[in-house]
Formats: C-alpha cells, sequence, structure tokens
C-alpha cells in the first residue's frame, strides 16, 4: 500500500527563513503596531492621564531603645513594618490630631493613608514621610507627626525610651512616579516582534503547503518534473514520458484546468508532448471533482499528477494520490504548478552558498 510521509520530511531551515523573509512586511507591521497600542497605552495613562501630583516631606527622627549596652539595639524587633504598624494605630493617629490645627479635619483613614515610616540600614534612624495632594498639607500634618514622635509615643512604647527629630521636614517636593515610557516602548516592541514571529514560525511549521518539487519527493516518495520552468524539466519529461501513449494530465486541486496545463506544456515542448489525441496527451479531470475519471486514468500509459503550489496543498494532495492508488491508478510523475519561480531560485541560490 503506498504510504507517504507527510510531516516526516527534514526541517527545510532554508525555505523556513525565505518564508519568514517574506512575511517580514506583516512582521514589521504588527511590531509597529504593538509598539504603537501598548507603549502608548502606557504612555497615554501614565503621562498624559495621570493622577493629581502629590507633595512628600520628610522628618528624620533619632530613636533612643531601652537597652543597657549599644549592642543590645538589635535584639529589639522594631523595624520598618512594626513602626509603620504603629503608625497606623489610633493611639499615634490621635496624638498626631491633637497638635493639627483645629481647623484641620482628617480621618484616622486619612491620616493612615497620608504618613509612612521607613528604616533604612540603622535602626535608629527613622524616617517620617507625610504625603498628601498639597505641599502645605504635607508640611501641616509632618509638624504634628514629629511632636506626637517626640512627645506622647515614647512614653506608650516600653521598648523606647525616647526619640528626638534631627531634621525636620522644611519643605515638601512633588512625588514623581516611576515612569519609564522609552523603556515601555522598547518592551512593547520586543513582546510584538517575539509574538508574530512565533505566530509566523509555527504557521510555516504547521501549514500542509507546498513550495518546492522536491518536497513532493521528500513527503510522498513520488517523482517530480520539477516546474515547467526548471532547467532540468525538458530532461526529465523525455525521460519519464518518452514512448508513453495515451498519457493522462490530471490535477489534484479542483480548480486547475487540466486542458490549460497540457496546451502550455504542448505550447513549451511540442516534440514532446504528442498532439496526437488517439495516442498523445490528454486532459483528464481531478478525482475530487470527477471520481469515475480513474477508470480512463487506469488504463493510461502514464499519469502526470498536477500540483499547484501554495498553503494548504499538502492534506488535499495527500488525499488525491491515497485515492490514485486504491484504484490502481500509477503516477508517473508529478508537475509542481505555478510555482514561485523567485522563490525557487532563492532557496538554490542560498543553498549553493552554504
Amino acid at each position: 500500500m503506498w504510504e507517504g510521509s507527510y510531516g516526516k520530511e527534514p526541517f527545510d531551515l532554508r525555505l523556513t527563513l525565505l518564508r519568514v523573509i517574506r512575511r517580514l512586511h506583516l512582521i514589521i507591521a504588527v511590531t509597529l503596531a504593538g509598539t504603537l497600542v501598548f507603549g502608548g497605552g502606557y504612555y497615554v495613562k501614565n503621562v498624559l492621564l495621570r493622577s493629581e501630583p502629590v507633595y512628600s516631606a520628610e522628618s528624620i527622627c533619632r530613636i533612643e531603645y531601652a537597652v543597657s549596652e549599644e549592642k543590645d539595639v538589635s535584639t529589639v524587633h522594631i523595624n520598618e513594618m512594626t513602626w509603620n504598624t504603629y503608625v497606623d494605630t489610633k493611639l499615634f493617629q490621635d496624638a498626631v490630631r491633637r497638635y493639627l490645627p483645629e481647623e484641620s479635619r482628617y480621618t484616622d483613614g486619612e491620616l493612615a493613608e497620608a504618613i509612612d515610616a521607613v528604616v533604612a540600614s540603622n535602626l535608629k534612624v527613622l524616617t517620617i514621610v507625610t504625603t498628601t495632594g498639597s505641599p502645605e498639607e504635607s508640611l501641616v500634618i509632618a509638624a504634628a507627626a514629629e511632636k506626637a514622635l517626640t512627645r506622647d509615643f515614647p512614653g506608650e512604647i516600653s521598648e523606647i525610651s525616647s526619640a528626638s527629630v534631627i531634621d525636620p521636614a522644611r519643605e515638601a517636593q512633588e512625588v514623581y512616579p516611576d515612569v519609564r515610557p522609552l523603556r515601555a516602548f522598547v518592551l512593547s516592541a520586543v513582546l510584538s516582534f517575539f509574538f508574530i514571529l512565533t505566530a509566523v514560525l509555527l504557521k510555516e511549521l504547521g501549514d500542509d503547503s507546498i513550495w518546492l518539487p522536491v518536497t513532493l519527493e521528500r513527503r510522498y516518495g513520488l517523482k517530480t518534473l520539477g516546474t515547467a520552468k526548471s532547467p532540468d524539466f525538458a530532461e526529465n519529461l523525455s525521460y519519464l514520458f518518452q514512448g508513453r501513449e495515451k498519457v493522462a494530465v490530471c490535477p489534484v486541486q479542483e480548480h486547475t484546468d487540466p486542458a490549460q496545463v497540457l496546451s502550455e506544456l504542448r505550447k513549451a515542448y511540442p516534440e514532446l508532448v504528442l498532439l496526437k489525441e488517439e495516442h498523445g496527451w490528454y486532459p483528464s479531470p481531478s478525482p475530487i471533482l470527477c471520481p469515475e475519471s480513474c477508470e480512463t486514468l487506469r488504463s493510461a500509459g502514464g499519469i502526470l499528477l498536477v500540483a499547484e503550489a501554495g498553503s494548504h496543498v499538502g492534506k488535499q494532495f495527500e488525499y488525491v494520490t491515497e485515492y490514485l492508488h486504491r484504484q490502481d491508478c500509477r503516477i508517473t510523475a508529478v508537475l509542481l504548478w505555478n510555482a514561485d519561480e523567485r522563490l525557487l531560485k532563492q532557496y538554490y541560490r542560498l543553498g549553493k552558498k552554504a
């Protein structure tokens, strides 16, 4: 029984590269579109439509812990997370509220959101960061937080003996978000390029296309004449079909006109494609359109199967060849029709350089 090798032929890197290069315009277009959509969206959201500006004031304080020796400071487990827990407590917020102007009205949630504690490498150095929508409000709350920390808070926490402000908040600066539009555009371009390149490669690898005559030999094990413009086409035609009577020209695809193919072959090779209808070459419809044509194909002296080059051809070709085999119609050779001659030249030229 006929056995094809569909999907088992070796990976053709040259053909894949050439096909990807043919789609370079699509790759560039999708990459640019992805860059504009994602990078532009990031720019619009974070630069053009960014939220209202906020202002931050910093107060640097020194904390003295209730330890007998300096080396024991590290044993007091008050870190940045602990300080932020203290700052968010009602005890601390009530202390801050006592030093705010009478006209100031801040809820516990607003104060907790406005005040943060930062501890760097030295546990004795605490930075109170106050952030609000205006520089004046930030300075007012920062001053109240400094007084609450130095006057009221040490007596409430047994691990803390005293607190002092070594650098009070004098100004509130605008906080600029960490927006990096250039990196966003570059990342969008890289991801878009990777996505479209992967999609193109997957399509090329998964497509049952036929672009080269050699594919017919590798995949289906059939002899091929090449294309009508191949340099060795006449020699192959003479070797495989000379002396044969009643040669049928049978297309694979239903839209291929066998009479037109035969007419063009006769014009190009009149000495090889005989004109005598009773003993010469004749057109036969595709088995897909006319299954009963196999009756005449069985009596033919030779069958020239015509397959048009292109995508989504392999499954159709496989179906026709299997059907002809079951009908005892022996295929003499295959002609790759309407092939991309430019692609073929580039393919074989690249092979010579390699």
